[in-house]
């Protein structure tokens, strides 16, 4: 072989790559000038050399040359670059540090350019990362492993922890003013009263540092300083001994003067407490956030200053002199000017609030806020094209002669709004006029700066999203003529990149075809970021990856084509999750030793759930789940096989499930199921859902209170099989605390005996909320159901309504349908038999049945009542369960002890505590129009004992039948809003 400037003239026979060549042939074309047949040149091959070492994906080029018959074969002496394909943590890496913190302490990118050393100093950071845990005689085994696609290398850190050490009594030095004791306390490194040294984590080690320092703070040593020198680790004992230097420093007291303020307000407003310094910027800081605190209070003409005074017996104090002045009262915020704008436009931008009934009651104003109105409502018209606009407010105070109130009027004075006459656009070569995005600046639209940032954003994110990353704007204009402009744009739209191809790494249990189906991007499609995300993202949604990690392979290489990287680490394949709650509220448990208290009794009803999980069954996405809930008024357990996206379609699933249900929470029965189903639920819009299900249950009715009340059918098990769709339209802004929206659902079911069912009947139930909101902080809620049951083909001998078994029957009452009755209790009650000697008479029991009708209706007036987390309700419900639908009724007055298809209502108040996982409600209703029924108080085994033949007066109380009703005062705890 030899060097190539022998050869200078000669015609290329050949150029070849003995060791291959990692680049695409299109991009191999524009950096390599050298063509087979064109004569050799030395400045040629120092071009090719420059293009081609550009592209980052080799290490190091030689160029050798050769004669031949047509010329001189021309080589490539290569050796390529290589790039991470991905990183894999193995062994027991739980928590403390857990895999995404061993990942990320390699220092490692996906798809970044790898050298040899990068191994040792990953291991090296690991290394720390253990140790800093108390990991010290971990051993870290690194592997790696070449792919020959894509010049990828591969690394899994194979972590062998050992034993975790734990710590022990610490080294202290430096003045502490605080004995030893008190400090080891205040660090946590060990338990209490049993003296246990804990385990060395690197979060429980800062943690005790900022322990120690909170315990310093908390004696008003706000200066106090605490450093972590180091730990020594005794590897006969596994103990480290932490050693820490501390200067205590002064103490330092903040105090208010002339007006009395709260510990609790200083440490919020001033900033020296979380600082942990004095200084006077700090507390100018703290000056101007206790006098915005105060005006926003109503007390507008506060005066404060601040006073260091030197240090005295190791104290440092520092004087706020605090004079509030007069509270006033914003009575009044007045907008005048606006013409382009309404005056609501305007109001919502603004901080200044009015004072209210029950919030706000000095309103919200300080001197801060109205500036900063100015400028919010300043910033609006200027954004829509009234460059010249001004803004100004002024304060009326003592309004219409009222001592302490004041009154804010904003002046604005639009000026003329700018206009685009025209717009041109430059430099877009790609993309016919009609393929760009609109714009905001085009002809005729307002102009102005925030527009044309906008279009900045809007023009570059569709040139990026095309595979366009290195596009540029630029924007200028001209005034035409007063209030009137022309705009260009002029886009450098730079090199189109492409997908070169979808590399997948890191799968082990998942199937390739899972992942394949969501990954959108292919060979040859423009590189898009916003794709590679996106396809990111639906990754994430198969519920199956603890992290899923994407990168451009060779970011910074001059190509056009490049590989997409994604590379997994699949989540635990079993989770488990355990719940606790609990009920307080009247309950209609049934009890089958006494007929007292037909309408239940109030109680509480603790209740603990357990759910096991099985991840990314068969590495197919799929979720088996066995769960699990018990409580004194339900027992639950369900077996369910969860196959999400059926045939590949996004937001359609189909789910297998068994399960048993034994329900206690209706006083006359318990009603126990037995239940397998097949449920296809798809999202057919982002409001919209359909559930459709086919079930095969077996209802079985026990613990019956008033057993010979019952006909024999309804002490018989019962199969059903049942057809039912499911519809939701859910348009409501926030599911948890909804302020405006509709939110509707209907329910269809079919059960007969082409269904193999043992009863047959149609039901349907309708619901319908609507949200209003009312001002910034009120909403009107109001919530309608109706349902029906139409039993048809009755069994022989048995009345139609009556063929509906009791656990299919609609039942009501509650803290979420009637509040006016506790749970269950609405509707149809006994009224045809008692438990006596000689069989059945006409008295009736007043235990609840069911029914196959319902309506109800609830309204709710949602306002603010204590400070920003406290809303109060005032409720008005009104319906009932109803024996059929022809029996349904608005009728206000029960006409008899067994008559219970009137329309039943109550009025109350409620209170919502808001929670991050949704409001804790609080309820006491009123019922105006209870039920009345007939009932009697003693046991079944009592009443048997009774002697019909003996005068009723003479009868003991437990053999004679009483009047009873419903409470007219419910109570109700529970989450989340009713409706």
């Amino acid at each position: 072989m030899a060097q190539t400037s022998a050869f200078e003239g000669r015609t290329i026979a050949d150029v070849q790559f003995p060791n291959g060549q990692p680049l695409d042939p299109t991009d191999l074309a524009h950096v390599q000038p050298l063509k087979k047949g064109q004569p050799l040149r030395a400045a040629d091959v120092a071009l090719a050399i420059d293009g081609l070492f550009s592209t980052g994906r080799f290490e190091d080029i030689v160029v050798e040359a050769e004669p031949s018959a047509e010329g001189a074969i021309v080589r490539f002496v290569t050796k390529n670059a290589r790039f991470l394909g991905g990183i894999t943590v193995e062994g027991k890496v739980l928590d403390s540090p857990n895999r995404a913190q061993v990942d990320s302490a390699t220092q490692l990118s996906l798809g970044a350019p790898f050298q040899d050393d990068d191994v040792i100093q990953a291991v090296d950071r690991i290394h720390r990362l253990l140790q800093a845990n108390g990991f010290y005689e971990a051993r870290i085994t690194p592997t790696v492993s070449r792919a020959n696609d894509a010049q990828q290398i591969f690394l899994a850190f194979r972590i062998h922890e050992g034993q975790r050490a734990k710590y022990e009594m610490p080294t202290i030095t430096g003045v502490t003013k605080l004995p030893d004791a008190t400090i080891l306390r205040a660090t946590g490194w060990r338990l209490p009263i049993i003296h246990w040294w804990r385990h060395v984590t690197g979060s429980r080690t800062r943690g005790g540092v900022q322990n120690v320092l909170n315990k310093y703070g908390g004696q008003d040593r706000l200066m106090a300083r605490v450093e972590l020198k180091k730990l020594d680790y005794d590897a006969n004992r596994r103990r480290v001994r932490p050693e820490l230097d501390i200067d205590a420093g002064p103490k330092v007291k903040v105090t208010a003067v002339e007006t009395k303020v709260s510990r609790r307000v200083l440490k919020r407003y001033v900033p020296v407490f979380q600082q942990r310094a004095v200084d006077d910027d700090l507390l100018e800081t703290g000056k101007r956030n206790l006098q915005e605190y105060f005006q926003s209070q109503g007390y507008y003409d506060t005066s404060i200053d601040f006073v260091v005074q030197p240090v005295k017996d190791g104290q440092e104090t520092v004087e706020y002199a605090i004079s509030r002045g007069m509270r006033y009262k914003l009575v009044r915020v007045t907008i005048a000017g606006n013409r382009y704008f309404d005056t609501e436009s305007v109001r919502e931008r603004m901080f200044m609030q009015p004072a209210g009934f029950l919030i706000l009651r000095h309103g919200r104003y300080s001197e801060a806020f109205r500036r900063r109105d100015e400028e919010s409502i300043a910033n609006l018209y200027r954004s829509n094209g009234f460059r010249d606009v001004t803004v100004a407010s002024e304060v009326s105070r003592d309004v219409k002669g009222q001592a302490g109130s004041i009154a804010v009027t904003v002046h604005i004075r639009e000026g003329a709004q700018w206009l685009v006459d025209d717009l041109a656009i430059h430099g877009a070569t790609q993309f016919k006029p009609a393929e760009l995005p609109s714009l905001a600046s085009s002809g005729g639209q307002p102009f102005s700066e925030v527009n044309i940032a906008n279009d900045r954003e809007t023009v570059l994110t569709f040139y990026y999203t095309r595979g366009f990353p290195k596009a540029c704007f630029n924007a200028s204009w001209r005034t035409v003529e007063p209030g009137h402009v022309s705009v260009v744009y002029d886009i450098v739209e730079g090199d189109r990149e492409y997908v070169r191809d979808v590399l997948v790494s890191g799968l082990n249990t998942t199937r390739r075809s899972l992942v394949d189906r969501a990954i959108t991007l292919k060979a040859g499609d423009p590189l898009s970021p916003t794709a590679q995300t996106e396809i990111q993202k639906s990754m994430y949604d198969l519920g199956v990856f603890a992290n899923v990690d994407t990168a451009i392979e060779n970011p910074d290489g001059d190509t056009d084509h490049k590989y997409v990287l994604y590379h997994f680490d699949e989540a635990n394949r079993y989770t488990f999750s355990v719940g606790f709650g609990a009920q307080l509220a009247q309950f209609g448990t049934p009890n089958s030793t006494s007929l007292a208290a037909p309408g239940g009794t109030t109680g509480v009803s603790p209740e603990g759930s357990l759910t096991v999980s099985r991840l990314n069954f068969l590495g197919l996405g799929h979720t088996v789940s066995l769960q699990g809930v018990y409580s004194s008024i339900e027992k639950r357990a369900s077996l369910t096989y969860l196959q999400p996206r059926l045939f590949g379609v996004e937001g359609q699933n189909l789910t297998y499930s068994l399960q048993y249900d034994d329900t206690l929470d209706v006083r006359t029965f318990a009603a126990r199921r037995e239940e397998a189903s097949v449920q296809l639920s798809r999202k057919f819009s982002k409001a919209f859902t359909g559930v459709f299900q086919a079930a095969y249950r077996k209802d079985n009715v026990s613990d019956i209170v008033i057993p010979v009340l019952l006909v024999s059918q309804f002490l018989q098990s019962v199969r059903i099989g049942v057809l039912s769709a499911n519809f939701v339209q859910d348009r409501r802004d926030n599911p948890a605390n909804p302020r405006h929206g509709m939110y509707n659902t209907a329910s269809f079911s079919l059960s007969g005996r082409f269904f193999g069912s043992e009863r047959s009947f149609g039901r349907a139930l309708l619901r319908n909320a609507t949200y209003y909101p009312l001002g910034k902080n009120w909403v009107l809620a109001r919530q309608t159901q109706f349902g029906i049951i139409v039993p048809f083909a009755p069994p022989a001998g048995i009345d139609a309504q009556e063929s509906v078994p009791l656990p299919e029957r609609f039942y009501a009452g509650g803290a979420d349908s009637l509040r006016a009755f506790p749970f269950n209790q609405a509707g149809p009650r006994d009224i045809g038999t008692a438990l006596v000697p000689g069989g059945p008479t006409s008295e009736p029991t007043g235990f609840p049945l069911g029914g196959n009708a319902l309506f109800i209706n609830n309204i709710e007036l949602r306002f603010p009542f204590l400070g920003q987390n406290i809303q109060g309700v005032i409720f008005h419900d009104m319906g009932n369960v109803y024996s059929s639908l022809s029996d349904i009724s608005l009728r206000f007055h029960q006409n008899s002890p067994r008559d219970f298809n009137y329309m039943v209502h109550d009025v109350g108040f409620g209170i919502r505590y808001r929670t991050p996982v949704g409001p804790v409600r609080a309820d006491f209703a009123y019922s105006i129009n209870p039920p009345a029924y007939v009932g009697f108080s003693g046991t079944p085994a009592q009443i048997l004992n009774c002697n019909p033949n003996v005068p009723t007066s003479q009868l003991p109380s437990y053999c004679q039948s009483t009047p009873q009703s419903i409470s007219h005062f419910q109570f109700f705890f529970s989450i989340g809003q009713t409706f």
